[in-house]
Parts: structure tokens; C-alpha cells; sequence
């Protein structure tokens, strides 16, 4: 038995002891679907010399010895990620489910053995993912189902590069792919370097703001400013940073609603008839409801005191990781990952 499979078997193995039958499911769903993604893995060599693969996906696989090695020069935890490539045959690496309180900005908090407690879950299957979201849909519960391109697994296993972390758009590979996967591989390697257990809300914005820093960086020191992908991936930014703004801006007034004395049909009215609009205005998707504004709190970069950290830590990111690593479980106190990131913003001010 191999590192990667004998690591999967031990998770299972404390999984299946330890906990109840669900938790034994989905430690097994998620053991069985990354062992089939290694598996499933080629090294980059072979599909990059592969006379089949499309040449901008080989000159993208290209590349990727280059983004690990300019953030291990930044502070990043070298790894073995990355080396090998998997074709996935669906569109996302995972399909994450959010569960939230319909009348609170309030997630379910799914916690396991050695890895601690998440605000979210991830699953392999589409329709695992369903299954599992429509049983709490039908307690009253708000849930958002969305597909991701890309996960860790926080060293315990070699992570492959795969397909869904490549932007594509109705012609082929997107133009803003290069910056978008560089971003999205220093994101993930973070995530390696490092990992406050039960803070989700904290591990992700964190990975989030090294990542757009980095990013802009890279392109920086390789003269790509002006190049047509950092055009590109910079107006797909802007719009993502509109929608982020006004979901944020959501997340404000809905607590207002929330917290307001109106009786609860009241508020549930008003709810509906606002997300109505948002819906309308932003265009997006999927529905949009509390799970889905948790999961937009989640992932924001916004200044929650990074950037007056990164400042005093003379720019330097690898300066900036030295002192984040002073943190501590504890010193969150009773700020789980159930709490909101600008609740971080007085630890991060004293560091």
C-alpha cells in the first residue's frame, strides 16, 4: 500500500470508529473519490509531450514548476502537489454544500477527527451533494450547492492539477487562464503552508489575499502587465469584485432585516422580495439565499487587517506568513468559523 492510500485507509479506519454512520459516508466518499483522482493522474511531462493535448493546455501545464517555485520564494511550503494532471469528466473537483439558518446568518458546522470543523462540505458526486443538501432544504433550512474548481487536502496527500482549475470559455481555454491558474495554484499551496483548524471563514480569506497579491507579483517580475491574459483575467476580477461588494452589501441588510423586532413572516416577506432583486441584479446563477451569502463571506479577500498586517510586514509575504503562524486555535477564543471575518480584524491588529 502506498503513502497517499495507506493515509486514506487510516482516515477511514478513525472515521468509521469514531464517528456516527453519515460522518462514516462521507470520510468514505471522500476517501474513495480522491483515490480514484490519483489514480486517474499522468505526470505533466507526459501530457505536456502528448501529441493529443491541446498546445495551450500544454503551454499552461508548462508553466506550473514556475508558479510553485516563485511562491516557495515568497514564504510557500514546498510540496509535491501539482506534478501530475487529471482530465476530470465532470466540471467541478467537487461540489460544496452550505447550510444556514433561513433567519440568521447562522452555518451548519460539520466537524471531524484531526482536521477540525468546516462551515461547508465538499463532496465528489453532484448528486451526493444534492442528497445531502435537500435534507436539511426540507428542515427549513437555507442551502447553496455550488461546483469547485479546485481543493486541498493540507499536505495529507499529493494533489494533482486538475482540468476544472482551468477557466474555459465557449471557444476553448479562457485568455485569462494563465493568471486565473497561477492564482488558484498559490491559493491551494497557502492552504499547505497554512491551517488554523475550525477558522474556515479565517483559512480561506487569508489564502485568498496571498493569492491576489502573488498573482499580481508574478506578472509583474515577468514584464505581463500590459499582456493580453492580465487584461483579460483583471476585467474578470472587476466583475467578480462588483458582485462580492453588492453580496456583501446583501449580508448587511438582511442582518438588519434579521435582527429588526418584525415577527418572522415579516421578515421572511422581506427576505424574499430583496433576494428577488439581487437575483435580478446581479444575474447570477444559481438561487441566492443565506447559505450562499455565508459561503460569498467565506471566501472575500476584503481588508479584514491584512493589508495594514502585510504593510507592516514591509510587503514581504513571507514575513507577513511568519507572523500569522504566531496564531493559535485558541487565541481565536469563541470565534469559530460559524463567525464572520471582520471578526478577525482586532486578533490580526496585534499581530
Amino acid at each position: 500500500m502506498d503513502r497517499s492510500s495507506f493515509k486514506i485507509g487510516f482516515l477511514l479506519s478513525l472515521a468509521l470508529l469514531t464517528q456516527g454512520c453519515s460522518t462514516a459516508y462521507y470520510i468514505f466518499q471522500a476517501g474513495r473519490g480522491q483515490l480514484k483522482l490519483l489514480n486517474r493522474g499522468r505526470p505533466l511531462d507526459e501530457v505536456i509531450k502528448d501529441p493529443k493535448t491541446d498546445p495551450k493546455l500544454a503551454e499552461l501545464l508548462k508553466q506550473i514548476p514556475d508558479f510553485k517555485k516563485f511562491g516557495e520564494a515568497q514564504g510557500l511550503k514546498a510540496t509535491p502537489n501539482y506534478r501530475e494532471y487529471v482530465k476530470l469528466d465532470q466540471d467541478a473537483a467537487s461540489y460544496v454544500v452550505t447550510v444556514s439558518n433561513s433567519l440568521k446568518f447562522e452555518p451548519k458546522i460539520f466537524s471531524f477527527p484531526i482536521v477540525g470543523s468546516f462551515n461547508y462540505l465538499g463532496w465528489f458526486k453532484l448528486s451526493d451533494a444534492q442528497d445531502f443538501a435537500k435534507g436539511f432544504s426540507d428542515q427549513g433550512y437555507d442551502v447553496d450547492v455550488r461546483g469547485a474548481g479546485a481543493y486541498s487536502t493540507l499536505g495529507w496527500f499529493q494533489d494533482p492539477l486538475l482540468s476544472s482549475m482551468i477557466p474555459l470559455s465557449k471557444t476553448g481555454i479562457d485568455p485569462s487562464a494563465m493568471p486565473d491558474l497561477l492564482n488558484v495554484v498559490v491559493h491551494e499551496s497557502v492552504h499547505a503552508t497554512l491551517y488554523i483548524n475550525n477558522q474556515s471563514t479565517f483559512n480561506e480569506n487569508i489564502a485568498s489575499f496571498i493569492a491576489e497579491k502573488l498573482t499580481e507579483q508574478y506578472m509583474e517580475a515577468k514584464g505581463l502587465t500590459k499582456s493580453p491574459e492580465w487584461v483579460s483575467y483583471l476585467a474578470h476580477e472587476k466583475r467578480s469584485k462588483e458582485v462580492r461588494e453588492r453580496m456583501a452589501r446583501a449580508f448587511r441588510d438582511l442582518s438588519a432585516i434579521y435582527s429588526s423586532a418584525d415577527a418572522d413572516p415579516v421578515k421572511l416577506e422581506k427576505k424574499s422580495s430583496y433576494l428577488k432583486l439581487l437575483q435580478e441584479e446581479v444575474k447570477f446563477r444559481r438561487p441566492i439565499n443565506n447559505a450562499t451569502l455565508i459561503q460569498f463571506q467565506t471566501y472575500d479577500p476584503s481588508d479584514q487587517g491584512f493589508q495594514g498586517l502585510y504593510e507592516r510586514s514591509g510587503k514581504s509575504i513571507r514575513e507577513f506568513l511568519a507572523r500569522l503562524e504566531k496564531l493559535k486555535p485558541s487565541d481565536f477564543g469563541g470565534l469559530g468559523c460559524e463567525k464572520q471575518c471582520e471578526k478577525f480584524k482586532s486578533l490580526i491588529d496585534r499581530l
